[in-house]
């Protein structure tokens, strides 16, 4: 099974005053009025997510998997990072969450974050037809395309305003494999299922 995800980040941001919250739904992360160089990261649920920081030059300066299975307090303590911006990434199965760092005067200043939703459809076989689950309806244009095991096209549509579900009968293909190829915008999901 392949899965190819093509990630692109909103350039909009908006920066916040000391000691603001950033929320977003799974996780809440602010600045500590304690530790003015600090920042407090607040998982509310069980999840797995890559938190990265970088440097203006794109230099990866620190990085940690976070794995919970509850929710969990962390501290960071920003004090030996020198003045400047930095971008604190956190990344889930499911989406990319930016915020910007600016370091300076011996404070963090956190701006709001940048969420980029990662497009993941569900593709399941059963009884001979393949469901292909956008999960939600989609704004703008879905292209499904579907290749045999040669690579031969079988089957490529643009659909304008796509329902969440899409059904496809498989009981006439003579393949041994399709190879699903799901792109709307930016993004592309790609899933080989085996028709035996």
């Amino acid at each position: 099974m392949k899965n190819l995800l093509k990630i692109s980040l909103l350039t909009a941001i908006v920066f916040t005053s000391f000691g603001a919250v950033a929320n977003d739904d799974a996780f809440v992360l602010k600045t500590n009025n304690e530790d003015e160089k600090s920042i407090v990261f607040l998982v509310n649920e069980a999840q797995d997510i890559n938190l990265s920081i970088v440097a203006e030059d794109d230099e990866i300066v620190y990085e940690q998997k976070i794995r919970t299975t509850s929710a969990t307090k962390k501290v960071y303590n920003l004090s030996a990072f020198p003045n400047g911006s930095y971008t604190l990434k956190l990344e889930s199965p499911v989406k990319l969450t930016t915020y910007q760092i600016v370091i300076e005067n011996g404070k963090a200043i956190l701006s709001a974050p940048t969420v980029k939703a990662f497009f993941k459809p569900v593709i399941v076989k059963e009884k001979g037809i393949v469901t292909v689950d956008l999960k939600t309806p989609i704004e703008g244009a879905v292209d499904i395309i579907v290749l045999n095991e040669y690579n031969d096209e079988l089957f490529k549509k643009e659909f304008t305003q796509a329902k969440s579900i899409q059904k496809f009968d498989i009981t006439n293909t003579n393949a041994r494999e399709l190879t699903f190829i799901v792109k709307h915008k930016d993004q592309e999901y790609i899933e080989t299922i085996s028709i035996y």
